[in-house]
């Protein structure tokens, strides 16, 4: 059955029944979790999954698993919107309609990049509703905007006296949807940029979170481009990466006692795909700016398997998950335990010193 709804109706009627619930309310205590997702973009085959089984379906066996954090965090790579026109020189528009992307709400996502190169799928009207569904949904947003200035705001979240501010950013195609001083769109992959950021955001016992929207699809190896930006980040004083794109997790490093996850893969997947993998997610804990532990959860997303429903892996196939990022780490000089089907990387590697010549991979360096 078609749905048909005034968009502004929509908006009136979710701000009435949703009341938003700081994830990290109740107990006392010093430290806190975020947990970082890959690409969100229920779609395609899995939006005609929601629109006959219901929003509660596509996250229904991993939201109490994921309700065990103080924040999450991911990467909502389509528009929310029934308007606007799809970009004529683009191979793939994506977007979903706002009443069924309310399956957003079972997560209880506390912040989004919309830094990636489908923000603008669906134009300026495809933009502006996104970010008015966000905000109904109390769902904080960083990396688009009406121009330059606006995209480069970061989303801030708060855990007692910790201020969390994440950035984001996107060096992938179509260039036309890069913000400018008076075009939105996405803020790109640009150093001195991101750089001034950091400078911006950076002080006392804060922590500066840069998401990146970056790399090459289906491939399992940061290029030694990309490495060598992610440490340059780092050393401006930034606290993490959080790469996403490639659709395929890579490898995580620590770089001066600082996590750098490469590519989280996706977290849902909206069509299916003969090579798509199974994916990650990763928790990073703080115990206000100082980095605790990084913990890895194996999540399932191969869709002919699990039809558009992830869920947290176990036994042999969290196994084998873990053991191919383990891998992917170790070539980052990086080393990952595996206990109980989960990952754990101790974060007191101190791997390679500022200005020590990087020599690990090639450019073009894939599987």
């Amino acid at each position: 059955m078609r749905i048909f709804l005034n968009y502004a109706v929509f908006i009136a009627v979710l701000l009435s029944y949703y009341s938003p619930v700081p994830s990290s309310a109740g107990g006392k205590r010093e430290s806190f979790s975020l947990l970082c997702v890959g690409d969100i973009f229920p779609v395609n085959e899995a939006e005609q999954y929601i629109l006959s089984k219901g929003t509660a379906y596509p996250f229904q066996r991993i939201k109490d698993e994921f309700r065990k954090y103080d924040f999450i965090f991911g990467n909502l790579e389509t528009p929310v919107t029934s308007r606007g026109k799809p970009f004529a020189d683009k191979a793939y528009s994506f977007r979903i309609r706002p009443e069924l992307a309310l399956c957003l709400r079972d997560l209880k996502m506390d912040a989004v990049s919309i830094a990636n190169n489908h923000l603008m799928d669906y134009d300026v009207e495809g933009m502006e509703d996104t970010l008015s569904y966000l905000e109904a949904l109390n769902i904080r947003h960083a990396g688009g905007g009406k121009n330059l200035i606006d995209a480069r705001r970061p989303a801030v979240l708060k855990f007692r006296g910790t201020d969390i501010y994440i950035l984001a950013y996107c060096n992938r195609p179509p260039e036309e949807y890069y913000a400018g001083d008076k075009r939105p769109g996405i803020a790109p992959i640009n150093i001195e940029i991101i750089k001034d950021d950091i400078a911006t955001y950076k002080a006392g016992d804060n922590l500066v979170l840069i998401s990146l929207h970056w790399g090459i699809e289906q491939t399992s190896h940061p290029q030694s481009g990309q490495i060598r930006i992610a440490h340059e980040i780092i050393n401006s004083g930034a606290d993490a990466v959080i790469g996403h794109h490639p659709h395929w997790p890579q490898g995580i490093e620590i770089y001066n006692s600082k996590p750098i996850i490469y590519s989280l893969g996706n977290f849902i997947n909206g069509y299916y795909n003969h090579i798509e993998m199974d994916n990650m997610a990763v928790a990073l804990y703080y115990s206000g700016s100082s980095l605790e532990q990084v913990k890895i959860l194996p999540i399932a997303g191969q869709n002919k398997a699990i039809q558009f429903q992830p869920y947290l892996l176990q036994g042999n196939s969290a196994e084998k998950l873990l053991e191919r990022i383990r891998s992917l780490s170790k070539k980052l000089k990086t080393e990952l335990e595996i206990r109980d089907g989960l990952g754990f990387i101790p974060v007191n590697q101190n791997n390679i010193t500022i200005g020590e010549k990087d020599e690990r991979l090639p450019e073009s360096s894939h599987d």
